[in-house]
């Protein structure tokens, strides 16, 4: 296992994250033994970013596709081009590869974005791929994945609005990994770090951001409170004011940064605004700013 923490923290070092130690060491676990990974999540908590270091630090290509409930076979695996096909006839130059075919021909991570934002019939064109590393294309080629080809998909909790149900014959061939919100204090220097803040003013506009997003995760009168994205808006707007000690001002950064990155309760009768505008207050009531 040593070599496995000296990984993590050259991995931390050299793609500037902050935590996530045991995260990192259960991806590389199950990069190392040839395994296929499904990391489940928060919008926000970092998903993508491990996905894009791990393929990195194995010197991996990275080939990304974002799922949605239009995200059909022909956008996964390939498709033929009609005029080509026309003018050459069924020839690999008339066929336009798909992350998924192109992961598996030339090597390197197929990065699925939402996957349970993929409907069922195109999670069904994986399962020879995952399995058998096997893909068939018709009229052209029958693809055998290179040995460094591996796949990281990434899942939305089964709460979130606009999500399929993922097959248990795709679950199956994946090792899940769940990954939450970071502690306060990791929180704090991801913000510092992201907004460019290193004073003893900015430590505090970090701190009072991350606080401020922290209740939005937890209030009753909200379905989804903030990511980690709003703290680090949050900090770079109110770092711009010429006061930044001032009330008003950090209700109207909160509501620019944070409005659309929470959802509402059904039958709340408060607004978003006056939600945000009495979270904000009462982190400021209670702070030394």
């Amino acid at each position: 296992m040593d070599d496995i923490t000296e990984k993590v923290r050259e991995i931390q070092k050299k793609f500037k994250i902050i935590g996530r130690s045991e995260e990192l060491k259960k991806i590389i676990l199950a990069r190392i033994v040839g395994k296929n990974i499904l990391i489940e999540g928060e919008v926000g908590v970092g998903k993508t970013t491990l996905a894009q270091a791990i393929s990195n630090y194995f010197d991996s290509d990275f080939n990304r596709i974002d799922c949605s409930e239009d995200t059909l076979t022909h956008n996964l695996v390939g498709h033929w081009d009609p005029p080509l096909v026309i003018s050459n006839g069924y020839i690999e130059d008339s066929y336009v590869y798909g992350p998924l075919a192109s992961a598996m021909s030339n090597g390197g991570c197929l990065f699925i974005n939402e996957i349970n934002r993929m409907p069922e019939s195109t999670q069904n064109a994986l399962l020879t791929a995952l399995d058998e590393r096997i893909l068939d294309i018709p009229k052209l080629k029958t693809i055998h994945a290179t040995d460094n080809f591996f796949v990281v998909a990434t899942l939305n909790p089964s709460a979130h609005v606009g999500v399929s149900v993922l097959g248990e014959a795709i679950k199956d061939r994946f090792i899940w990994i769940k990954i939450d919100y970071q502690k306060p204090e990791e929180e704090i220097e991801i913000i510092k770090q992201e907004v460019k803040l290193n004073g003893d003013l900015d430590d505090k506009i970090a701190r009072i951001s991350q606080e401020i997003v922290q209740i939005t995760r937890n209030n009753p009168s909200l379905r989804r409170g903030s990511s980690i994205r709003g703290s680090i808006d949050l900090a770079a707007l109110i770092s711009q004011y010429d006061t930044n000690n001032s009330t008003k001002n950090w209700i109207e950064a909160a509501i620019m940064a944070l409005y659309n990155k929470i959802e509402l309760e059904d039958g709340v009768s408060k607004s978003k605004k006056e939600i945000i505008t009495e979270i904000v207050l009462s982190v400021l009531n209670s702070s030394d700013f």
